[in-house]
């Protein structure tokens, strides 16, 4: 019930979202569609504090991720597009871990589709706890993942959140708009239109 009121509530403020992305958690057996909204709050350049170059999940189906991100994860997606039968995971189960990503044979540092793979993770578990999901992960969430009791919801979303690709004809106009400009142009520029 909280979580629905507050989707709808995020969808009327957030207006069109960015774009949308079929996720899941591991257990759960069907896919939910989820809006992913940018802003310039969460871009990397951010000069807002706690907020600079993050992504955060509020409910089940909203996603909220700067536009450098958003860029990022189209441009990952036009090389190698996940899909509902090869979604993308959390290489190792953890963002950060880097013996464990090692481990798996991956990069150092994640790219933008296990990093969204994460937030999926993330509205799996609000789907499931409910009203508590904001106090109780949001609580705990810039402690990251580790081996300590309170870094488990992390560790949880890496272990558990599916990317499932992008819904066709879901990305909005502004962002393909900036996608093309920047195709156009000098990285340089490129990056000065990412500016707030």
């Amino acid at each position: 019930m909280i979580n629905d009121l507050l989707s709808d509530w995020l969808h009327w403020w957030g207006g069109t979202p960015c774009f949308r992305i079929y996720g899941k958690g591991r257990r759960e057996q069907d896919w939910r569609v989820v809006s992913v909204y940018a802003t310039h709050r969460r871009d990397t350049d951010s000069r807002w504090p706690l907020c600079a170059g993050t992504c955060i999940t509020w409910t089940a189906e909203v996603i909220v991720v700067g536009w450098d991100f958003a860029e990022e994860l189209l441009r990952e997606q036009a090389d190698e597009p996940a899909s509902r039968r090869r979604p993308v995971e959390v290489a190792g189960g953890r963002i950060g871990d880097l013996l464990r990503r090692a481990a798996a044979g991956v990069a150092d540092f994640p790219g933008a589709g296990e990093v969204l793979a994460h937030e999926c993770g993330h509205t799996w578990q609000a789907l499931r706890l409910g009203p508590a999901y904001l106090p109780l992960v949001g609580s705990v969430t810039w402690f990251q993942e580790g081996p300590n009791p309170w870094n488990r919801f992390e560790n949880e979303a890496s272990e558990e959140g599916l990317f499932g690709g992008l819904v066709n004809r879901s990305v909005c106009a502004r962002l393909m708009a900036r996608l093309a400009s920047c195709g156009r142009r000098s990285s340089r520029a490129c990056t000065a239109d990412m500016l707030p």
